[in-house]
């Protein structure tokens, strides 16, 4: 298969973690912090603050780990297997015999760049 290369490839795995870091943080930390207080109210067992920061810390390490999950599915020869089942880049309807149909809009890189060129020439 022959799908078009990805682009912003560090810009895709900085969101993925930035994604995962705004999801996971509050939710950690609100399961962590329910948890904290049902034990006070139940039992006598008292949970140490650090157990917070290590919660975090598992989460930054997971939110790294999906960055780089991310990375990995930028691979063209990743990206082309899961254009195959629909996951990929491009859509698995725009994908014909084995080759990406191009955008409509853009087709490659250097077009995109172009008219971001253009675009700027004219604002001057």
């Amino acid at each position: 298969m022959n799908t078009p290369e990805i682009w912003f490839k560090s810009q895709r795995v900085l969101r993925t973690i930035v994604q995962a870091l705004i999801i996971l943080v509050p939710v950690v930390n609100g399961v962590g912090v329910a948890v904290v207080g049902y034990l006070r109210e139940q039992t006598d067992v008292i949970i140490p603050a650090s157990v917070f920061l290590v919660l975090n810390a598992v989460v930054a390490v997971t939110a790294l780990l999906m960055g780089l999950a991310a990375r990995i599915m930028a691979v063209p020869g990743v990206n082309d297997v899961l254009t195959t089942v629909g996951l990929g880049s491009v859509p698995k309807s725009r994908v014909d015999d084995g080759v990406a149909l191009p955008d409509p809009k853009v087709s490659t890189r250097a077009e995109y760049q172009a008219a971001l060129d253009d675009r700027d020439d004219s604002a001057q």
